[in-house]
């Protein structure tokens, strides 16, 4: 998980929003494209939560749109708030166990007032800050209430979506990739920074699960 910079909102829904009875669960269908459309910009078409491909279509990667802030506790207005939106995957939501569950569908399945988080704000960094990854991909935090809202309320260790290993296959591929360039030999860390760099400032397609990549190559410009 990093952190999401938000942009401008979608002309279509801020002329939706100013409409006298507009509402979240009313929106155009329309409207919720382009909403759609600029939340997958602003987040390289990673899930906010998990990181894995998402995008417009139907299939696999489908995305939907989740309140930072759940809609249970929330006014109409903040519904329609594009700062309180992001965009997610479809988090294995027809699972019959809500423990196949991910992300918000994971999130929305708690009672009301488990839904929030304790630690976690996608849109500000030093909440994130304390996440780990441990060598079999699995994502942590030594900080309770962070670990909690990683677990409990987004399950994003969710044995059913086989997260943990599509982390590790995603830095498994990162480290071919430098064995390959400087094979025999160390990298130099001039290399991880410039990977560093790679990850953090990518925009268009983001690498998925690029949250662990960072993490790894992070503690290895610090050794």
């Amino acid at each position: 998980m990093i952190e999401i910079k938000k942009g401008s909102e979608p002309k279509e829904l801020l002329e939706y929003r100013k409409q006298k009875f507009s509402s979240y669960a009313d929106m155009p269908a329309n409207v919720k494209k382009e909403v759609i459309k600029s939340l997958l910009s602003e987040q390289g078409h990673l899930c906010a939560y998990c990181m894995s491909r998402i995008d417009e279509n139907e299939g696999k990667h489908k995305t939907t749109i989740e309140h930072c802030l759940p809609q249970a506790v929330t006014s109409e207005k903040e519904r329609l708030n594009y700062r309180n939106m992001v965009a997610v995957c479809w988090g294995n939501r027809d699972a019959h166990s809500n423990e196949d569950k991910s992300c918000d569908a994971k999130r929305g399945s708690l009672k009301d007032i488990q839904q929030n988080m304790k630690k976690i704000n996608v849109f500000d960094g030093t909440t994130l800050s304390d996440i780990k990854y441990s060598s079999d991909g699995t994502i942590y935090s030594d900080d309770k209430d962070l670990d909690e809202d990683l677990n409990l309320r987004l399950n994003l260790n969710c044995e059913a979506r086989r997260l943990k290993e599509c982390r590790l296959q995603a830095l498994h591929a990162l480290h071919r990739n430098i064995a390959q360039k400087y094979f025999g030999k160390t990298a130099p860390q001039s290399y991880y920074q410039k990977l560093m760099e790679h990850y953090t400032v990518q925009q268009e397609m983001k690498t998925p699960y690029s949250g662990i990549l960072i993490y790894w190559l992070n503690k290895h410009i610090r050794q």
